[in-house]
């Protein structure tokens, strides 16, 4: 039987994004925030409510999102014309194929990490799931920093990732009290991560508009 912790505690801190030329971004949007144990017990992660990543305006919305192992994910196409969500991420492999307007493929990812979802027909769609066996892992739109609560004292590694920021990670020790910080990352990545189609191939140029 599992124990109750004898003491548990916060972190909070404000988190900030710095642009190329130094600025501060304006919002954490997309910005994921996750806290691992390294030496301290920690509730295992429910199973996820299964969530739907929307395909829009030949966009991924949203474009970044949590789950845990198991979750089943659809991929709801609101658009007019046909897409093909697929990812190439070791663990998580799939392939919705060509799917029509109105349709809403499913599939289940079962690995943690990073997966990395790409339409075979539009270049410019990307779209990030992160997979966690933590129960501390948030999603910072609409925040200005980090906050969790009732965590279990011990050392955890925090690990913050932006699509433009890549991630960065930190050592932090959790008391009973409030473990407080400021936590800076840099957006120095592209917008649009570069990557092949889903046969390792350039996109043929133009690919939005053909056979449309």
């Amino acid at each position: 039987m599992a124990m109750t912790p004898l003491a548990a505690g916060g972190v909070q801190g404000p988190v900030r994004i710095h642009e190329k030329d130094g600025r501060l971004r304006a919002s954490l949007r997309d910005c994921v925030a996750m806290l691992e144990p390294l030496d301290a017990p920690v509730p295992v992660a429910g199973p996820s409510k299964p969530i739907a990543i929307r395909t829009l305006g030949k966009q991924f919305l949203p474009r970044v999102a949590i789950a845990t192992p198991g979750t089943d994910v659809s991929f709801p196409n609101l658009d007019h014309i046909l897409h093909n969500v697929f990812s190439v991420t070791k663990g998580n492999r799939f392939d919705t194929g060509q799917y029509r307007p109105g349709d809403s493929p499913r599939v289940k990812v079962t690995s943690p990490g990073l997966v990395k979802l790409y339409c075979n027909v539009h270049h410019q769609m990307n779209a990030f799931l992160w997979v966690v066996t933590t129960p501390f892992a948030q999603l910072l739109d609409g925040r200005t920093g980090l906050q969790f609560d009732q965590v279990p004292a011990g050392t955890y590694r925090l690990r913050l990732w932006h699509p433009e920021s890549g991630e960065k990670t930190w050592v932090i020790q959790v008391g009973s009290g409030l473990t407080q910080g400021t936590w800076d990352l840099d957006a120095t990545l592209p917008p649009l991560e570069p990557h092949k189609n889903k046969f390792g191939r350039d996109y043929a140029p133009m690919a939005d508009d053909r056979d449309y």
